[in-house]
Order: C-alpha cells, then structure tokens, then sequence
C-alpha cells in the first residue's frame, strides 16, 4: 500500500495542493496528515481523497474540523489515529506529546509511528518500529512530504517546490 505523509501544513493552500497532486500522480492509496492543519478550510483540499487526519498543537478549532471532516466522509479528527493497512499497524500523532509518542514507540506494537511538529524530516528504526516524520509545508528551510510503500518498507522523501 502507497501511503502519502504530509503533516504542519498550517493554511499553507498552494503547496498543499502541490503536495495532493503529488500523492495523485504517484498513485497513493492513502493521505495521513499528521497535525498542525490549523484550519477547517484546509480539509477541503483533500476532497474526494481517503485520508486521516490527527491533531496537532495548533489545531485549537477541534469541533470545526471535526464538523468540517464530517461533512466531508473523514472520520474523527483526534489526537492519534491507529490504523491498519494491510498487515500493518500504524499509529499516527503529531508529536508534540513526548510521552505518548515515547510509550508508543517502547509498545512494539506497531510497525509504523508517523508523527509531525518538529518540522524536519525524520526516518528512523527504533524497538522494530520505523519513525517517520515527512516535515513541514510551511515553515522550516525545506517544504517535503513522503511516500510510504508498506509493501516494500520503502521511504521516498519529496521535496515540493514553492
């Protein structure tokens, strides 16, 4: 399964769609954004698509994303998300809780942690769980997202030009 990563979007509209278009092009089975969406207008990108959603620090409009993502077919937006994609387990928060993200990763219970906040790309393995952190589309000194291929672990970091 081809899964898109994109996470601290933060109202940043045409890079976002950039970053969609991305994922279209390449064949992504699944969008996960992972926090700091920071507006229920942002959701609307995303039309059409099979995605999910996680909280971030500065998503503070809880109840209109989630009306917003309601309206729209997403499930909840909360502040992790577990999903299953293929024989996969994958957990999705936005990292800005040190020990919830910590006590995930000691778990071993999945196989992917996809997290965001820092606003740098990060790709790591750690207690059999690989780590991944797609960066920002706004802020930071490169805008990337990534493509996640659970078939192959295989981990393509995307850099989307402004």
């Amino acid at each position: 399964m081809k899964i898109g990563l994109l996470s601290d979007t933060h109202n940043n509209i045409e890079i976002t769609k950039k970053a969609i278009e991305i994922f279209k092009s390449n064949g992504v089975d699944i969008i996960i954004h992972s926090g700091d969406i920071s507006s229920p207008k942002m959701l609307g990108l995303f039309k059409g698509r099979n995605c999910r959603f996680v909280l971030g620090n500065v998503d503070i409009d809880v109840e209109l994303l989630n009306e917003k993502a309601g309206q729209m077919g997403f499930g909840p937006v909360e502040y992790t998300c577990d999903i299953k994609a293929g024989n996969k387990r994958i957990l999705v928060l936005h990292g800005n809780d040190v020990p919830v993200f910590r006590k995930a990763v000691e778990s071993g219970e999945y196989d992917y942690i996809i997290k965001g906040h820092t606003h740098f790309f990060e790709n790591y393995i750690r207690n059999n769980t690989r780590i991944l952190n797609p960066g920002c589309l706004y802020g930071g000194t490169e805008h990337t997202i990534v493509i996640l291929d659970t078939e192959n672990n295989h981990v393509e970091k995307i850099n989307v030009e402004i």
